[in-house]
């Protein structure tokens, strides 16, 4: 009975052979995921300005690290893979991805407005919500809309990777860099980037997770991690002393995306010697998707709204920790659930498909 519960909590990541990292990198942007919906919640609750508003603030930028993680395990992953065919990879790769986007839209869309978008007659109006981009009953929807895209370009920077040289690669790694110091530091003098579409893609962050797993030298790792703490520090320095930060220490930024890279780069350090992650980071990792998806909802409405958890209770700690705890283990149940009851049945045909092929 036990192993049967573990087998289903953790599916084949239980198996050796894997890379570890990998789980463990996609488990810190799990609880990272949650801990900056936790703590931008807690700092609209302070002082603007005040030690806790600050404190709060820093660890939202320690958090928000997480979008920049899923894209950049996204290229780690994808963009390695060779011989598989375009057809057979956007099977595969859609049919877990744009299935439980497609469910979990259209449950947050029920719980917020009513059953009525279940009829027949609300499908086609349904559709069009779902294709024009993120609801705002779940507007962490934006980053999942983003890997889809990218998704998209998965064949064609396949194509690139694997022809060029890895000096050519190092050198399109600091163009990406240039381009996004350019698109966030130009508006600082008073002048308009024209990189914003680019920037925006996430296509370099996309190819920047391929480097950092596979064509990255130690020399360069070092450089990472080293510009990476010091983009920290700055970073604090510029909250701390209340400077105007908002639009130049988040998403595509050099200090952000410097910081990324430390955090996967060490990760990636420290998980080199391991064979085999620990029951919690298979189980979080293998439903990091859903949980991604579902703990939106699972956090305003269920912890905050019917257990009354208070974020700021016990102090800006205390509260936050308690509602990140809960709101990860109440979404991996929920995951856990929908993806072996409703989403199975829907993935079923498609399952079959790819392994009659």
């Amino acid at each position: 009975m036990f192993e049967k519960i573990k087998q289903l909590m953790t599916g084949n990541l239980s198996k050796g052979g894997r890379q570890v990292y990998i789980d463990d990198l996609r488990v810190i942007a799990t609880v990272f995921v949650i801990g900056v919906h936790t703590v931008s919640l807690a700092a609209t609750m302070t002082e603007y300005g005040s030690i806790p508003f600050r404190v709060l603030t820093i660890f939202n930028f320690i958090f928000l690290s997480c979008n920049l993680l899923f894209v950049m395990l996204s290229g780690a992953l994808l963009l390695p893979v060779k011989n598989e065919s375009i057809g057979n990879f956007f099977r595969k790769r859609f049919t877990k991805v744009a299935i439980p986007l497609v469910v979990y839209y259209i449950l947050y869309i029920v719980a917020k407005e009513g059953l009525v978008w279940l009829r027949p007659d609300h499908w086609i109006l349904m559709l069009r919500r779902i294709l024009t981009g993120a609801p705002m009953e779940a507007p962490h929807f934006w980053l999942v809309y983003v890997i889809i895209w990218l998704y998209v370009l998965t064949p064609f920077m396949r194509y690139i990777v694997h022809n060029i040289p890895d000096t050519v690669l190092s050198g399109v790694i600091g163009v990406v860099f240039a381009i996004c110091a350019l698109d966030t530091y130009l508006p600082l003098y008073g002048i308009n980037s024209v990189f914003g579409i680019v920037v925006d893609s996430y296509a370099g962050t996309f190819l920047l997770g391929y480097f950092l797993s596979e064509k990255c030298s130690r020399k360069v790792e070092n450089f990472f991690m080293f510009t990476g703490f010091l983009s920290f520090i700055e970073t604090c320095m510029w909250i701390w002393n209340g400077n105007d930060y908002v639009n130049y220490i988040y998403q595509n930024s050099p200090t952000m995306m410097c910081f990324t890279a430390a955090i996967f780069l060490l990760v990636k350090r420290l998980a080199s010697q391991k064979t085999k992650s620990s029951f919690f980071v298979q189980w979080i990792s293998r439903y990091s998707y859903s949980i991604l998806l579902i703990h939106w909802g699972v956090l305003h409405f269920v912890v905050k709204q019917k257990l009354h958890v208070n974020v700021l209770g016990g102090g800006i700690v205390g509260g936050c920790i308690v509602m990140m705890v809960l709101t990860l283990f109440i979404s991996a149940i929920g995951a856990m659930i929908l993806d072996n009851t409703l989403l199975k049945w829907l993935q079923k045909p498609f399952t079959k498909k790819q392994r009659q092929k």
